[in-house]
């Protein structure tokens, strides 16, 4: 590709996400940083699907998807690089055999790297003063460099005081021909399975509204709330049960879009971390603001079943009935459960339908807004396989 010319992509490199205004006030000179630690070297190429992305949170207690990459630092003296290779994240997925893939987009540069080895042999700046910086989050992207013996390092980019990266190093890229770009399969998002089913590979039970809702007021200096309660001032009391508030009627699929239920086995619990306490049963009221209550059971899809004739009809208008507060905080724990999807299979998987049912424990029809109410016997039977 001619240096100019190459297309834009959907990518996230360099980008800030404004957050809010300035954290600090003043001003000083920048200085001059101590030297960076020295990359380490490993052997075999860069790999972009151990690229350490700030804007990737894991699910708490998963494994990670690929081993941590190499120290970043400043380029060795007898290092001689050949090419360099940027990861950068991207929206854009990669299908094959094994289902659909996330991705990250790797572009490759084998130009003369003077230009590059200069700007990122630049030290980073520093100050013994206040500097003005602004709070916003920038995605930086891995930077590699590989040599002509097949070894690599992951190369640490030069910033600035506020802990922005300088603009030389993205500035001497850009001046570089693009040798090659390509997606590189990260992790896998969807099954081939569920794909083909028109069913997502997870899916979790919507929450369920609560008979009772706890809150945590905040009460004021003056030691009296809005709410007529007194406390110490300056901390928090509680308030008693309230009832939760009535919500508009749930909006509910097309019964003609029904033709198929998505099939989930439920994950077993996770084992609380060492030194944590276990998460509070399900159907207990949790106090707003001083503990995080326990999130929806997720489950792995199974099977898909087709709809009988009629079925989606009859659904509707079950889910249509008022919601059932005694339902609402059951706790018993369901195995399993299953989705409605109202999008045409091979189209967009659908992340939150809006019904779900369970076919065990509580046997409730739960619809997005956090209603329950009984899941009919005659409409659960056909699922259970």
């Amino acid at each position: 590709m001619d240096r100019g010319t190459r297309a834009v992509r959907t990518t996230t490199t360099g980008v800030a996400v404004v957050l809010v205004g300035l954290v600090a006030a003043g001003c000083a000179a920048p200085g001059t940083a101590p030297p960076r630690p020295v990359a380490v070297v490993v052997s075999g190429a860069p790999d972009c699907t151990t690229s350490t992305d700030a804007w990737l949170v894991p699910e708490a207690g998963a494994e990670p998807t690929a081993p941590p990459p190499p120290e970043a630092g400043s380029v060795p003296d007898d290092f001689e690089p050949v090419s360099a290779v940027r990861c950068d994240g991207t929206t854009d997925t990669v299908d094959d055999a094994e289902g659909r893939w996330s991705a990250r987009l790797e572009t490759t540069w084998t130009d003369d790297l003077a230009p590059l080895l200069a700007a990122l042999a630049v030290p980073d700046e520093t100050s013994s003063g206040i500097v003005a910086c602004t709070a916003d989050m920038e995605l930086v992207p891995d930077l590699w460099l590989a040599d002509a013996a097949g070894r690599s390092l992951r190369v640490a980019w030069p910033r600035d005081v506020c802990g922005k990266t300088l603009p030389g190093t993205q500035e001497a890229l850009g001046s570089l021909s693009v040798a090659s770009e390509r997606l590189v399969k990260v992790s896998l998002a969807e099954t081939r399975a569920a794909l083909d089913a028109g069913c997502a590979t997870r899916a979790s039970l919507p929450w369920a509204l609560k008979a009772g809702i706890v809150t945590d007021l905040v009460v004021p200096d003056d030691g009296v709330s809005d709410d007529g309660l007194s406390g110490s001032g300056g901390g928090t009391t509680t308030g008693p049960a309230v009832p939760a508030p009535p919500l508009a009627p749930p909006l509910l699929p097309d019964p003609g879009a029904l033709d198929r239920a998505c099939v989930y086995a439920v994950d077993p619990p996770a084992e609380p971390a060492a030194g944590s306490s276990a998460p509070e049963a399900e159907g207990e009221g949790v106090a707003g603001g001083s503990a995080a209550a326990a999130s929806p059971p997720g489950g792995t899809f199974v099977r898909v079943v087709e709809l009988p004739d009629g079925l989606g009809a009859r659904l509707v208008t079950a889910a249509a009935t008022p919601s059932t507060p005694e339902l609402e905080a059951c706790g018993t724990a369901a195995a399993a459960f299953v989705t409605f999807p109202d999008t045409a299979p091979g189209a967009t998987v659908t992340s939150d339908p809006r019904l779900t049912a369970e076919l065990d424990g509580c046997g409730r029809l739960l619809t997005s807004d956090g209603g329950a109410r009984p899941f009919p016997e005659e409409l659960a039977a056909p699922l259970r396989g």
